[in-house]
């Protein structure tokens, strides 16, 4: 759904702004009154003279900011509508109150270090310790983190936030290898706050990929069942809405922006590495001393699932996938000191990856689509008989993914049994025989 409640001061102020206000606010106002008649994106969009993507930038604007949307000067170009610039008191009430945990320079100002810009590569070294490749992987990821915040918040590209997503799942990943290499009471708090940020965009990008499934699907139905398909489509569409505004809210919020800001001051201003971590000699051990135990142990974990598959539950499988991206990311963060095959190596695992992550977005779908089926005839109950609809196309769909969870489980001995081969270990021996 589109539609947003206003009161009736919002309204006459709306009415009010399309009759007096520059263009820029203009439009915008009669975007927001577009939402608030029901109208979806595309006819409200289009009535504001904006396109889809800004539209639904302003219609969470709106939804977390309310009118302050309208109480500042504009750009002169619609094209590139802005986000608010908010007044000195909003920006007192609403900026986040940053807490620098590092020293401050002589004369009491504050330590700022812009934010990284996206690499080429990592520039991983054999000589590197843990705790420099630990810096060097979180910066070169947290940079791409970055980079991607705003495409974000724009909603413009799917793949952007599926791209910001990404970066923080191998930060995540990264800290199971390089978290010992430091103190563990500092690290906590980074890791933290990439599990918030993390969770927000993974509730929207899983929403995104679901939705994009079933919309492939309804290409493929006859007119006449599309309309009772619809209403399926439209709940996630809504859910997905719902889950932006949080994350907006997030990414502009005080939790958030103390994270960015001080993890940028740790990866950019080195403190000494955990001193657990240096052997009784005062050795502090190079990555190709490391390396190999580390993917090693990552492997490990992967085929310790052998004894179990034959009768594999859904939640096995699913632990199999993480434990595989764990491994693949693992690949990833020493490819640059690895020999060259381990590009193959990685692209196995990125299609057995991919295979348990399609049975595991087939599972969430069924268990979406049983509940929404349980409030289909209260729902349809409230409507005139002449308007009610068939379900049938909810529950055919509902059948095909249980199809697709049968053949997705039932290939996958097979693949695994490709992984499994002796070659696929000759190819790890020989990756890791450069360091």
């Amino acid at each position: 759904m589109s539609i947003i409640l206003l009161t009736d001061e919002q309204k006459s102020e709306l009415i009010r702004l399309t009759e007096t206000a520059p263009q820029l606010l203009v439009n915008r106002a009669r975007l927001i009154l577009a939402y608030a008649e029901g109208k979806p994106t595309m006819h409200a969009a289009s009535e504001a003279g904006i396109s889809r993507g800004r539209a639904r930038y302003w219609k969470r604007q709106f939804l977390a900011l309310g009118m302050e949307i309208f109480s500042q000067e504009l750009p002169s170009d619609s094209e590139h509508d802005q986000p608010v610039t908010l007044t000195k008191a909003q920006q007192k009430k609403q900026s986040p109150k940053v807490k620098n945990e590092l020293p401050q320079q002589d004369g009491g100002l504050q330590l700022g270090i812009p934010y990284p810009k996206p690499r080429p590569s990592i520039g991983i070294e054999p000589d590197d310790t843990l705790a420099i490749a630990g810096r060097k992987v979180w910066l070169y990821h947290f940079a791409l983190m970055v980079s991607h915040e705003q495409g974000t918040l724009l909603g413009d590209d799917e793949e952007e936030l599926h791209d910001m997503r990404v970066a923080t799942r191998r930060m995540r990943s990264a800290y199971d290898i390089f978290g010992p290499a430091f103190d563990a009471k500092v690290t906590k708090r980074y890791l933290q706050g990439l599990r918030k940020v993390g969770k927000v965009l993974g509730t929207v990008r899983d929403m995104d990929v679901i939705l994009a499934n079933g919309m492939s699907y309804r290409k493929g139905l006859e007119e006449v069942k599309v309309s009772g398909f619809e209403p399926l489509l439209t709940e996630w569409r809504h859910q997905i809405e719902k889950r932006r505004i949080k994350l907006t809210r997030h990414l502009q919020g005080e939790a958030y922006q103390n994270f960015k800001y001080n993890f940028n001051l740790f990866l950019q201003q080195p403190e000494e590495p955990n001193t657990s971590m240096v052997t009784e000699e005062g050795i502090n051990s190079r990555l190709r001393d490391s390396v190999p135990i580390l993917i090693y142990s990552r492997f490990a974990a992967v085929r310790a699932y052998e004894s179990v598959l034959p009768k594999a539950s859904i939640d096995q499988l699913h632990a199999l996938r993480i434990d595989f991206k764990k491994f693949r990311y693992t690949l990833e963060f020493f490819r640059e000191i690895l020999g060259d095959n381990v590009s193959q190596i990685i692209s196995e695992l990125k299609k057995l990856q991919d295979h348990l992550g399609e049975l595991h977005d087939a599972v969430v779908s069924c268990d979406l689509i049983k509940g929404f089926l349980i409030n289909w005839d209260k729902n349809q109950a409230d409507l005139p008989i002449s308007e009610r609809l068939n379900p049938e196309p909810i529950v055919d769909y509902l059948a095909y993914l249980y199809s697709e969870r049968y053949r997705l489980t039932s290939t996958f001995p097979g693949m695994w049994k490709q992984f499994n081969r002796p070659e696929f270990r000759q190819n790890i021996a020989q990756a890791i025989s450069m360091l």
